[in-house]
């Protein structure tokens, strides 16, 4: 068995031998995950009845763009809609200028890493990929488009996308935004102006990226909630990225580190199953296991999700 933390979690790996005597119990140290190692060779019932449960690694967030974008607002839940046209409104009366670049350029990249850094250093265990990624977005930035909102000179809204013309998609690689527009839905109205972008150039789908299939640890459920009601769906990240290929099998022991709720995206009907582009985005079939500290079986309809087979709690001690 060996433990280690992880952004403030601590996750002890174990085999089937120490899984099956719960070796942790006897580890002298507080475990809040417990992950199995190779779990492939196991089937979902064997996992099961060992407590464990299987996830992809990561999640991308897909939808089709559809034929216009009436006909891809009319399907968002009724709150969303709304909240697209309160959005749409703060944009016009305070004058705020929405802007669609094809290709990237160092001064606008690093306006964007101004906007993104400051988001990424109010969360708690932010991670800033964008400025790691500075050099390579550059390097290929005549495959990308960038969507902005500025007030003024200052950029309060930013996301560079990825044209990935084979695929038919068009990739949200990074997004950031200040408090003031999150807080006035702004960030919506960019997404959608990319959309629209991406009907235009012919492409089918669009993606709001890659998130680690746990939320409440370095993403959090909030993350899901948006791109959900946005009309994404979360499909295994590998069909689109083999890089991000893998799973874990995790038995989770306590909510000490991680949000109350914490959301995990589990295969559901994918594990095992032939995944491929973009027939899986058609077919989606992912399940949803809410971690909580007390029963509460209004989490379920609360954390409902497109595509998503079906949505259980379970309650884990804090």
């Amino acid at each position: 068995m060996e433990i280690a933390e992880q952004d403030g979690v601590v996750v002890a790996t174990v085999d089937r031998a120490e899984a099956e005597r719960q070796a942790w119990k006897s580890a002298g140290a507080p475990v809040d995950i417990v992950r199995l190692a190779e779990p492939d060779s196991l089937d979902e019932s064997a996992l099961a009845g060992l407590g464990f449960v299987t996830r992809p690694r990561w999640i991308n967030w897909c939808a089709p763009v559809k034929e216009s974008a009436a006909e891809f607002e009319a399907a968002l839940p009724g709150t969303e809609r709304r909240n697209v046209r309160l959005g749409r409104r703060f944009v016009e009366d305070e004058g705020l200028k929405v802007s669609v670049r094809v290709g990237l350029t160092p001064t606008l990249v690093d306006e964007f890493l101004v906007v993104y850094d400051r988001q990424i250093e109010a969360m708690p265990r932010g991670k800033n990929y964008a400025r790691r990624w500075r050099d390579r977005l550059l390097d290929a930035a005549d495959e990308h488009v960038s969507v902005s909102v500025h007030d003024g000179t200052r950029m309060i809204v930013g996301s560079l996308w990825w044209i990935r013309p084979e695929q038919s998609v068009m990739q949200m690689r990074f997004s950031a935004a200040s408090p003031d527009a999150r807080a006035s839905r702004v960030m919506r109205v960019a997404y959608l102006e990319a959309l629209e972008f991406a009907r235009k150039s012919g492409l089918r789908f669009a993606s709001l990226g890659n998130d680690p299939s746990l939320f409440g640890h370095v993403v959090q459920p909030g993350l899901f909630t948006f791109k959900s009601r946005l009309g994404f769906t979360p499909l295994p990240s590998q069909i689109l990225d083999p890089r991000l290929a893998g799973e874990y099998a995790d038995r989770f022991l306590t909510l000490r580190s991680l949000s109350d709720p914490a959301l995990v995206v589990t295969w559901g009907g994918h594990r095992g199953a032939p995944l491929s582009w973009p027939e899986t985005a058609q077919a989606p079939g992912h399940d949803l296991l809410i971690l909580s500290a007390a029963p509460d079986e209004a989490l379920t309809a609360r954390f409902r999700a497109r595509g998503l087979r079906e949505a259980r709690s379970v309650t884990v001690s804090t």
